[in-house]
């Protein structure tokens, strides 16, 4: 065999290790371009690829804000009212969540008026005990409403929606001293003035009676 023939067949097979090689590292690269996440890829002659991806979703309806939630009983123990709501207004922050429970039958949810932009609809469908509905508070603003089937005995309610609830309303005006957290009750305060008078005619009483103290000199014997 010549020389040159020797060196022809000797570079077949190195062509052929040559292109095997490149097929391989090929089909990796192409293994990490495929996967998702975290992939890599090894061509030594013969080629491996790992992949691996991890996600993860989550969503809650209602919208977002301060997350509370607060609970209003609808007609609690057969009575024509929301508890809270009817006897004064619920306060509650933007964001948070009113659930309304059925405590007796026949009853529903009817918005009155709403501040602007609000888009509360109420719950018109008339429900039973142990229905509820959810509705979160986005808008400041008043929410009046109230159950048709028994508006006229006086079931109605209002929701106000404040920036700071524990606040109070209002600003102005005369406020009971129990409102501003003093702990003294109407009949201490009547029962201290009873007191007061009472010492007051005793010691006058005393000074007409027995005159001045005898030490001053103008006292009587």
């Amino acid at each position: 065999m010549k020389r040159r023939d020797f060196l022809r067949a000797a570079s077949v097979p190195a062509a052929a290790t040559t292109a095997s090689a490149t097929a391989g590292l090929g089909a990796a690269q192409e293994t990490t371009e495929t996967s998702g996440g975290t992939a890599t890829g090894t061509a030594t002659g013969t080629s491996t690829g790992t992949g691996t991806a991890t996600g993860t979703a989550s969503g809650s309806g209602g919208g977002g804000g301060s997350g509370e939630t607060v609970t209003v009983t609808v007609g609690p123990g057969g009575s024509l009212v929301f508890e809270p709501g009817t006897s004064e207004p619920l306060q509650i922050a933007p964001g948070t969540t009113v659930e309304f429970v059925w405590d007796s039958d026949n009853h529903n949810i009817v918005v009155e008026s709403q501040p602007d932009g609000a888009n509360w609809e109420g719950h018109e469908p008339i429900e039973n005990t142990g229905f509820t509905y959810t509705h979160t508070f986005d808008t400041l603003g008043t929410y009046e409403y109230y159950c048709e089937p028994h508006r006229t005995a006086g079931m109605v309610a209002t929701i106000e929606v404040v920036e700071n609830p524990n606040a109070g309303g209002g600003g102005g005006g005369e406020k009971e001293l129990h409102e501003l957290g003093v702990p003294i009750h109407a009949h201490w305060v009547g029962a201290a003035t009873i007191l007061g008078i009472l010492v007051t005619v005793i010691f006058t009483f005393y000074i007409l009676k027995y005159g001045e103290s005898a030490h001053t000199g103008t006292g009587r014997n």
